[in-house]
């Protein structure tokens, strides 16, 4: 008896992603993720700061033995006391570390917008190169047909003696180089794939086409959020610099302890000196008058870090400007390169179709209709990469306007 064995033969899809969904996945990385439990210890940092301020009560308890009792000194002893403290005013210092820690965890929120958006446009390019290179391979791989299809016709009037062999040789030899042509464009498409998966964190098969950039009118530019994490940064700076200028100011501590005593004499009684309950409670001050300038001269230098950090913002702020209105002028030359290349296109095709009825008619050689053919897939290339680096520039200027990508997807 034969037992056959099913095989599946069931086709394998392969999920393809479209761009708001590598964005969507690329945001979610570890990259992000890392800056995120950045921001979760500044704010537990922050918190433990502000209990820190809080009234704090200690226990304690002590067992005393001495070699040899006195009036005031017995035998054994135990005490148990709780000791309340809390600080009245600190000169200041408290609203500084508060607002420094506050200005901190604000910086390290827009840090997360800023590689959010940063990871956005990368993402972008790198969807809308794929894009461009599949319509190269596209493009390569309807030259190859037409070789081919050429290289056949010739092989017949070859073996019949009506052309020569130098002639099928550049058939082949141009055949060969779109062969080659075609392997680096899925080379640089492999690469890109290997790309989206570092961001990813995902196996990215293929992507999936049709995503584009709408982008209907101008966004306005407004302040990026890696600019905004500077901002916070020096205002970080300014507090922290606060908070070292008040140690030269008065504070005020307020103690307060209650204890329990219980003595146990051997020989001598008990003194009526010993007390078994004590409450003392106490408010002191202190103030820093002469440290010869040391609390200055700690304040003055982290001011003078906030004064560069102010100065690196307003250049940063200058460039972003300048990178903002140059993407405006990239996205108009883009425009019109789509024009030049199609009208491109349309002289290329025109003229190959031309010179192929006068190359089959035998009225010219091949290199011309070589030439032609060359021309013609070349100017469908360069069109078919205006319209997609018409979507990068899209992606640019929304990023350098302080926008996010996915909003306009």
């Amino acid at each position: 008896m034969r037992i056959f064995l099913p095989i599946l033969c069931l086709p394998i899809f392969l999920y393809a992603y479209t761009l708001d969904e590598l964005i969507e996945l690329s945001q979610k990385n570890r990259v992000v993720e890392s800056a995120a439990h950045i921001v979760n210890a500044k704010e537990k940092a922050y918190e433990s700061t502000k209990s820190s301020y809080l009234p704090t009560l200690e226990l304690g308890a002590a067992y005393q033995n001495v070699y040899e009792e006195t009036a005031v000194l017995a035998k054994d002893s135990i005490k148990v006391q709780a000791n309340l403290k809390y600080t009245i005013y600190d000169g200041g210092k408290k609203e500084s570390l508060y607002n420094q820690l506050e200005s901190g965890i604000e910086s390290s929120k827009e840090s997360i917008e800023a590689i959010k958006n940063s990871i956005s446009l990368d993402v972008s390019i790198l969807y809308f190169e794929f894009m461009a290179l599949s319509a190269d391979k596209q493009a390569t791989l309807q030259e190859i047909e037409q070789l081919k299809a050429e290289f056949h016709r010739l092989e017949l009037f070859y073996e019949s003696g009506s052309v020569t062999k130098d002639e099928l040789e550049k058939i082949d030899a141009t055949l060969k180089n779109a062969f080659v042509s075609l392997h680096e464009i899925e080379l640089e498409k492999e690469k890109i794939l290997h790309a989206l998966e570092y961001y990813t964190t995902k196996k990215v098969d293929t992507i999936k086409s049709g995503s584009k950039i709408k982008l209907s009118d101008e966004p306005v530019s407004g302040v990026r959020p890696d600019i905004k994490s500077l901002e916070y940064d020096a205002a970080t700076l300014l507090y922290e610099a606060n908070g070292r200028k008040s140690e030269n100011m008065p504070k005020v501590y307020f103690d307060n302890m209650l204890s329990y005593s219980e003595y146990y004499f051997e020989d001598k009684p008990q003194t009526s000196f010993l007390v078994d309950t004590q409450n003392i409670a106490m408010i002191y001050a202190s103030w820093n008058v002469f440290d010869f300038g040391s609390t200055t001269k700690s304040y003055e230098s982290k001011y003078e870090e906030y004064l560069s950090k102010k100065a690196t913002i307003e250049h940063e702020k200058h460039r972003a400007d300048v990178d903002y209105r140059l993407a405006k002028k990239s996205l108009e030359i883009s425009k019109l390169k789509i024009d030049s290349s199609k009208a491109a296109l349309d002289a290329a095709t025109s003229a190959y179709e031309l010179i192929k009825f006068k190359y089959q008619n035998g009225t010219i050689d091949n290199v011309a209709y070589l030439l032609a053919l060359s021309q013609k897939y070349d100017a469908a290339r360069d069109y078919e990469r205006a319209l997609y680096d018409l979507e990068i520039k899209k992606a640019e200027l929304i990023y350098y306007s302080a926008k996010d990508i996915k909003e306009f997807l």
